[in-house]
């Protein structure tokens, strides 16, 4: 998370078979946070000690489901719009919904909604499959008041979808 806020593109992800417990790991439950919402909480603690800093934080979440990116922060009745990745210093995906984020509450809300937007699935292995990878950013974006030094970093969450063959399932390359 440190590295995050001092300008680093930073990753966490989940990767293993259906059933193992990324999704769980990514997101938790109330009752054992997973590393999401700890990152989260730990983020904002950190960023409440720089005091000589201006911070802006924002966030977006896409999933990629059968070969389609998909803007799952969208607000409901705006045109769904063409995502396309760019690489260059940073990764960044063009025309996503980016939401400014101010506190911890105001972030799990938005990781929440979108995560209810996620497709999921039935199959022989797991009664809700996620059957798409998901990934949630946050971008850091902070300046030095005192000397101007700016710095933009990323968090990013990668829930993977189940990497094992679509035949072990019971699910076909559809779903």
């Amino acid at each position: 998370i440190q590295s995050a806020i001092d300008g680093y593109s930073v990753c966490i992800f989940a990767y293993g078979q259906t059933g193992s417990g990324k999704t769980f790991t990514i997101q938790g439950n109330e009752e054992n946070p997973g590393l999401t919402p700890r990152a989260i909480v730990n983020m904002f603690d950190i960023i409440r000690e720089m005091s000589n800093f201006r911070v802006k934080l924002k966030c977006y979440m896409v999933e990629l489901y059968l070969n389609n990116l998909r803007d799952l922060l969208l607000p409901p009745g705006e045109p769904v719009r063409d995502l396309d990745i760019k690489r260059g210093g940073k990764v960044v995906i063009q025309n996503c919904t980016e939401v400014e984020i101010v506190s911890v509450a105001q972030c799990e809300e938005i990781f929440n909604d979108g995560l209810s937007r996620r497709k999921t699935r039935a199959t022989q292995m797991n009664d809700a499959s996620s059957r798409s990878h998901l990934v949630f950013s946050i971008i850091i974006d902070t300046a030095n008041i005192n000397t101007g030094v700016r710095n933009v970093g990323k968090l990013s969450f990668v829930d993977l979808a189940g990497s094992e063959k679509s035949s072990k399932t019971g699910v076909d390359k559809q779903g």
